[in-house]
């Protein structure tokens, strides 16, 4: 007996360690991949060397800005937070990579822009979330929800198949839950992550565009193309993008670093705002006031609120 079993107890003891060895060095794997994706992409290698070492860092560029923003026809205070960080996505689920499909997958910089403010009693928030390929192609996804104390507001557009596709979901009546598709072309959501990817790919001369989610929420208009007159204007270190939207009576400008990695400096926004007699053309603007480059997906703890004083963030009171 002893000659028999120990032979075949030795083979399948070295069976069971070479599957247990695999398994760990899979699950090894899948924690680095895991790790890695968490702000810092696969780091492609048809990526400058200055745009690697600093957008794969494993860090994320968190930036506060100081915001007067035009609401009921009045100017308000408030606070605005561009979040910058490069990610792996999911090119045909269009969401974030987690280890959990083989799938193909697209290095994106991810945008998430979020901005506050009040109006006299209540309070409003607002988050834009943009992803773009690090190549410059058209962005893929973008989703919008707006919050205030009448309701909430939902939009998310999608690129496939050549076309936008969008959705909307609504509190407000005129609005409604709408479903539609438009042509691929430009997105003023998707202006932010080309100015940081490269400013000498954005477009010039008479483009259409669909304006930013927020604004076309806040105005209750439809998510459709219009035509814009963009431009660039270099003037020394700082850069400015310039949209006029001359069917909507708005212009839009962006402030940024002439020189990689183009900081976002500030922006403005001047539009009709207000309804009725209470009808005012007014400059909402931003200026940024605190930058820094963190893993902020891993401070959450109660010991890291001391962070947000090194953002300048809570300058608004909390009512």
């Amino acid at each position: 007996m002893k000659a028999f079993f120990s032979p075949f107890f030795a083979m399948l003891l070295s069976v069971l360690l070479v599957t247990a060895c695999g398994a760990n060095a899979a699950k090894k794997d899948t924690a680095s991949a895991l790790q890695e994706d968490m702000g810092t992409g696969a780091n492609p290698t048809s990526l400058s060397k200055d745009f690697k070492a600093y957008w794969y860092q494993g860090k994320a560029e968190v930036n506060s800005y100081a915001l007067t923003q035009a609401r009921y026809g009045e100017l308000r205070n408030g606070e605005a937070v561009l979040i910058f960080v490069s990610e792996d996505f999911l090119t045909e689920e269009q969401v974030k990579y987690e280890g959990g499909s083989s799938g193909p997958r697209t290095e994106i910089l991810k945008l998430n822009l979020l901005e506050r403010f009040n109006t006299g009693i209540y309070d409003y928030s607002l988050m834009t979330s943009v992803f773009t390929p690090v190549d410059g192609s058209r962005t893929l996804k973008t989703t919008c929800s707006v919050q205030d104390w009448c309701g909430q507001a939902y939009v998310q557009l999608n690129h496939r198949n050549d076309a936008y596709e969008y959705e909307l979901r609504s509190y407000f009546e005129k609005e409604g839950d709408k479903d539609g598709k438009l042509a691929a072309d430009w997105l003023e959501d998707g202006i932010w992550n080309q100015v940081r990817l490269d400013p000498a790919k954005l477009p010039n001369g008479k483009v259409n565009m669909v304006p930013s989610s927020t604004y076309l929420r806040l105005t209750h208009k439809p998510v459709e193309l219009v035509l814009v007159e963009a431009s660039t204007v270099v003037k020394g270190d700082t850069s400015v993008f310039r949209m006029e939207f001359a069917g909507l009576d708005r212009t839009v400008e962006i402030r940024f670093g002439t020189a990689s990695p183009h900081v976002i400096f500030g922006w403005s926004e001047t539009r009709p705002d207000g309804f009725g007699d209470r009808t005012n053309t007014l400059t909402t603007t931003a200026v940024l006031t605190h930058q820094v480059m963190e893993p902020y997906w891993g401070m959450h703890a109660n010991a890291d609120d001391a962070q947000r004083e090194r953002l300048g963030l809570d300058r608004m009171p909390v009512r």
